[in-house]
């Protein structure tokens, strides 16, 4: 397999749909003859001299030996693989140099490798990258990019291996800025080229003639310059200054170019948002005074239209008989059952006069009404209006004990409570059930049978239960859930019965079951005896909770 490139051909030839419309420069190189030897016609080779003298082989080139043998991954034994480091605490290992290789070696190192002759241009190489189809790229160890052109060779993602060169800074700027923002510097590796011993030159007879000293050799005047040889220097020399220059000024010109065509298309944005602006503005005018004309023009038939203001009328007229009428009968209600309890209290002092009276065996007399706490003086009746008042009753001492559950001696007001806002304001309600539960009958109000209180241990659930007893003036009731559960059967049912039996006897009063969840669990989740006792409990005690008048 060989290929020839003729001295006249160029190195960039154009795809037939470029993507990127990139300028490119022409750049001729000699001609270059690259030929695969095969170990079969090997022999035959030998006979044949087909290099000419303006050609040479490809596979001689240090440069595309190295770049060859790079690009081809079948062959993972030619290359120097990188070796992780190993550390040991006592050994270290010294890194061993590779052996040169002879010229001979090296061509027989060389001898098998593949010739890389598909070509792509450089642009493609930008295609590529943005597909996510490049792999590497494969480029000499001394080779300097974007200073001159360089011959390189790309490897896909599929291990396919073609080569293409990149041109230099100055004939193709756009090109690398492309490069540098597809950032496809991290993807270029260095080649690999093993190292070459020097020939050994033969020892010549005047060899001593190289240990002439220097002071000897500084003696000697260099040749003078022809005026010929100073003439041509200063024209090159003056040429390659006209073509920096150029080459500035041009660059310059293009940069202002840029920036004035930038300039241009931000100020021709600007007036176009601008007149956009305008126009918004416009139509959101028209619009407004569209609907200010509409909204007006509906305002005038609507004060004009009857039935209109007749159904608002009415509106009016609904709102002010639920503000003003409905709210003076719910007042002058209230007055009226205020008025009731008020003569309430007043026949309750009147008879508790009396009874004092009785007691202290005085004549009646005509009371001064308007002298209301006269009588209230006496210590005893203050007494017997404390006790009429917390609406208990006389326990009755025929064959009857003490209550077993009621708690003596609480004196707890809301106003020991703090910290509990909404809950006391809840509470606050059940104590108007007793003081003024003749009025919430009246009008249909049921009271409630019981009140859940849950939450963590030393919240102040018991302390809001003596408060709600304290301020009512009742009795208080308080037993704990697991004074319910005996080893007897039938204990717990019998002593929740006991508890309501007592509170029944002693109403109104406040009865007061703590750690509920002692008993208060699914039934039949226990089995056995243990089990049908706590179902049991809890049943009784559901029981009198529903219908705490009802006999058992």
């Amino acid at each position: 397999m060989a290929c020839h490139f003729p001295s006249t051909s160029s190195l960039h030839p154009k795809p037939s749909n470029p993507p990127h419309k990139i300028p490119l420069r022409t750049i001729t190189y000699p001609s270059i003859r690259c030929k695969k030897q095969d170990p079969i016609l090997e022999n035959d080779n030998k006979t044949e001299n087909t290099s000419k003298k303006n050609h040479f082989n490809f596979l001689h080139v240090p440069i595309t030996l190295t770049i060859i043998a790079t690009s081809l991954t079948p062959h993972h034994a030619f290359a120097a693989t990188p070796t992780p480091k190993t550390y040991h605490k006592k050994k270290t290992l010294k890194k061993t140099q590779q052996e040169a290789l002879t010229p001979d070696q090296l061509k027989q190192w060389s001898q098998n490798l593949p010739v890389v002759s598909n070509r792509i241009p450089y642009t493609q190489v930008l295609i590529l990258k943005e597909n996510n189809k490049l792999k590497h790229v494969i480029k000499a160890p001394n080779a300097s990019l974007k200073q001159r052109p360089e011959a390189v060779l790309v490897v896909l993602d599929d291990n396919q291996v073609l080569r293409t060169v990149l041109p230099s800074l100055e004939s193709n700027r756009r090109f690398w800025d492309s490069w540098d923002e597809f950032k496809i510097d991290a993807l270029c590796v260095n080649a690999y080229t093993p190292p070459v011993k020097r020939p050994e030159l033969p020892k010549s007879y005047l060899g001593f003639l190289g240990k002439v000293p220097e002071f000897m050799l500084s003696r000697v005047k260099p040749k003078k310059e022809s005026k010929r040889a100073m003439e041509l220097r200063t024209a090159r020399e003056e040429f390659k200054r006209q073509r920096k220059d150029e080459l500035k000024k041009m660059r310059e010109e293009r940069e202002i170019i840029e920036k004035a065509i930038k300039m241009q298309k931000k100020e021709e944005d600007r007036k176009r948002k601008r007149e956009t602006r305008i126009k918004k503005y416009e139509e959101s005018l028209r619009d407004a005074r569209k609907n200010y004309t509409r909204m007006a023009s509906m305002w005038a038939n609507l004060a004009q239209d009857s039935n209109v203001t007749t159904l608002l009328g009415l509106v009016f007229f609904v709102i002010f008989y639920r503000t003003v009428v409905l709210s003076y009968r719910k007042q002058k209600k209230d007055y009226e059952d205020r008025l009731k309890i008020e003569k309430a209290e007043a026949e309750e002092r009147k008879k508790m006069r009396e009874l004092e009276r009785e007691m202290m065996g005085i004549e009646e007399e005509e009371e001064d009404e308007s002298v209301p706490g006269k009588a209230e003086q006496n210590p005893y009746l203050k007494m017997a209006i404390q006790f009429m008042k917390s609406g208990a009753r006389v326990r009755r001492a025929h064959n009857k004990r003490l209550p077993q559950y009621l708690e003596r001696g609480v004196d707890v007001k809301f106003s020991d409570v703090a910290g509990l806002g909404k809950i006391r304001l809840e509470l606050e309600e059940i104590v108007k059930f007793f003081t003024h539960g003749e009025m919430y009958r009246r009008r249909g109000v049921k009271i409630p049978g019981g009140i859940l209180l849950c939450g963590p241990p030393g919240v102040g659930k018991t302390l809001l239960a003596k408060a709600v007893a304290g301020e009512a003036g009742v009795n208080f009731f308080s037993i704990s859930a697991s004074q319910f559960v005996e080893i007897y059967v039938g204990v717990g049912a019998s002593r929740v019965r006991a508890l309501y039996q007592e509170a029944k006897e002693n109403a109104p009063s406040v009865v007061f079951i703590d750690e509920l969840d002692a008993v208060g669990r699914e039934r039949g989740l226990i089995k056995g005896s243990g089990g049908q006792e706590r179902d049991a409990t809890l049943n009784q005690l559901i029981e009198k909770y529903l219908y705490p008048n009802l006999a058992s």
